[in-house]
């Protein structure tokens, strides 16, 4: 049942494997007591998308006291009273926005014209709004550029502070639209696109004026919306390209460039300079379309309390209106989020499978309780079968087989659970040290589950749900599917696939924990020592024969003052008061 692993046209798996197999060590998996805590898949998740029908183009910045505020074009053409000037949302959660208002109660001035793509960063001191003003109606006669206003709150009003940059005051070609605005090393840079290259100019001290000689390109013609950021030695490029405002027939999509310097130069994952994509679309795709949402893109990027980085964004629900008011424009570009996952070598896979996700578990995910503890598990179905694989190589099938089956290999039957920063887990096999995926990063039903070396991609990372009767949900980082046994055969050593959720016991597991050794001694005269049977640091089975019984309750009684107990206060304080007695026997019997 060992299959190969290739992924055909799209050579998935050559990519992983470039990405470099690291060791599972870096997970920093701990040998802990089990404890486990209930996890409601409704509670843990969101959906996509946010808020609509209209919020294009958004830009987020988080405030000192946690509330995240967000900011958008509004691209109204047909009435200038249903322009909002910038529209204005905050969030305590990244995904319950509430609308505040408008950040301009005027048009800026200089400029008779439409206020596009918003750039917000707490600078100095106080609140710091870049935009493009372009011309209403597109009026030929008018100059788009890029302006600057400030506030003393992120809800504004915004004061403006009039035109930065415009089409007249560089040397290259397009227009002056799409600002991003980056302070490095006592240095103020303002970025800017419009499928006229990627540019860059030095600012004055405040923030109202560019220095002529530091002009300078970082991107082709291909993009517009760049959002610039650091993370572990690099400095990222995130740029749209396509076409943004065509309905559902639109093609935006997101493409990554990184370099070790700000100013570039700045290659994608291909190894190819971002100063040569001047064709749409022609590069690898870090966030494009999928069966629903169509034209992802032009975002901004947030980091959460448990480290995990975000895309919010805007695309089309083609479930909803393609167009945001009754005269048929501005197209209706909604509010979108999904995490930011990083391989081993450090390239970014949004929604962990590069397309928009309709449902995926909550930011903040990995401040919650976690479901499991890390620790060695066993893995087992609703009717009994045992998590494994089919032996140590790489590749090797995940299956479900028998209890004494499993006896028979038994390290291959256990699983060093460990939890990472952002919610979810890592399933390394104690036997092989390979960690559970499945086949080819696939997304569909019926995709293999194997086990393969830790590389960091979604396709290794599982979240765990809690359901009903201490058992849980297994789901994938990239596919959003569920290991099940294939075709809910409930036979010995089928195949472990992933499937779309169906509520059956053939996607609910449960997390026994395995004695590492260091738990009490036998009990009395037993020759087993007891163990955890429920994975919660208490060991009710006490006489060590594998199940939780009358006569766990009487050898516990027999030798209640024995070393053995007293000893190990933690393994039997049943009722929770912080030493062993009486109240401990009646509690065990009562929980049987």
């Amino acid at each position: 049942m060992t299959a190969q692993n290739q992924f055909g046209a799209i050579e998935r798996r050559s990519l992983l494997k470039a990405i470099g197999a690291g060791a599972i060590g870096a997970t920093g998996v701990i040998g802990s007591s089990a404890t486990t805590a209930a996890t409601n898949h409704d509670q843990t998740y969101y959906e996509n998308p946010l808020y609509g029908p209209d919020f294009a183009d958004p830009t987020i910045h988080r405030a000192d006291d946690g509330t995240w505020w967000a900011y958008a074009s509004n691209m109204s053409y047909s009435q200038n009273s249903d322009e909002d000037l910038v529209p204005i949302l905050s969030s305590q959660n990244l995904v319950d926005w509430t609308y505040e208002g408008e950040a301009f109660t005027a048009r800026p001035g200089w400029l008779y014209g439409s206020v596009w793509a918003p750039d917000v960063h707490y600078y100095d001191g106080q609140w710091v709004l870049f935009y493009a003003l372009w011309p209403r109606e597109d009026d030929d006669d008018l100059v788009p550029g890029i302006g600057v206003a400030t506030s003393e709150t992120p809800a504004g009003p915004f004061t403006d502070h009039g035109e930065i940059l415009s089409n007249p005051d560089h040397p290259y070609p397009g227009n002056t639209i799409d600002p991003y605005f980056v302070e490095h090393e006592g240095t103020l840079y303002l970025f800017w696109a419009n499928f006229a290259g990627v540019y860059v100019v030095e600012l004055t001290e405040d923030l109202q004026d560019f220095r002529s000689e530091t002009f300078q390109q970082i991107a082709g013609y291909a993009y517009e919306g760049p959002t610039i950021f650091h993370r572990d030695g690099y400095w990222y490029f995130f740029g749209a390209t396509g076409d943004c405002c065509d309905g559902f027939d639109s093609t935006y999509e997101v493409e990554v460039g990184r370099s070790e310097n700000l100013l570039g130069p700045y290659h994608d994952r291909d190894g190819t300079p971002m100063l040569e994509r001047d064709e749409w679309n022609a590069g690898p795709t870090h966030l494009g379309d999928d069966e629903r949402f169509i034209g992802p893109g032009h975002g901004d990027v947030a980091v959460d309390d448990d480290g995990s980085y975000w895309f919010l964004y805007h695309a089309y629900d083609t479930d909803g209106p393609e167009t945001a008011d009754v005269y048929g424009w501005p197209p209706a570009r909604q509010l979108f989020i999904d995490r930011v996952y990083w391989t081993a070598d450090g390239w970014p896979i949004i929604g962990g499978d590069e397309t928009p996700s309709m449902s995926a578990p909550v930011p903040n995910l990995g401040q919650h309780p976690a479901p499991v503890d890390d620790g060695t598990y066993r893995i087992v179905s609703v009717d009994g079968r045992v998590l494994t694989v089919d032996g140590t190589d790489e590749g090797a099938s995940a299956l479900a087989i028998t209890a004494t089956t499993a006896d028979e290999s038994r390290a291959q039957a256990e699983w060093q659970v460990s939890r990472l920063s952002g919610g979810e887990y890592v399933l390394e096999n104690a036997a092989s040290g390979h960690v559970l995926e499945v086949e080819n990063a696939d997304t569909s039903d019926g995709a293999d589950v194997q086990q393969w070396p830790w590389h960091r991609h979604p396709t290794q990372r599982w979240y765990l749900h809690g359901g009903s009767n201490g058992t849980y949900h297994l789901e994938n980082a990239c596919s959003a599917k569920f290991a099940s046994a294939e075709n809910e055969s409930t036979a010995n050593g089928m195949n472990v696939i992933q499937s779309s959720w169906n509520g059956g016991d053939g996607q609910r597991w449960t997390f026994e924990a395995v004695d590492d050794g260091d738990g009490p001694p036998p009990i009395g005269d037993n020759a087993n020592a007891p163990t955890d049977i429920t994975g919660d640091g208490r060991y009710e089975d006490v006489n060590g024969n594998g199940t939780r019984d009358v006569a766990d309750v009487v050898d516990f009684f027999e030798n209640l003052e024995s070393p053995a107990i007293q000893d190990n206060v933690e393994a039997f304080d049943f009722s929770d008061n912080g030493r062993v007695g009486t109240s401990d026997v009646v509690r065990l019997f009562e929980n049987l």
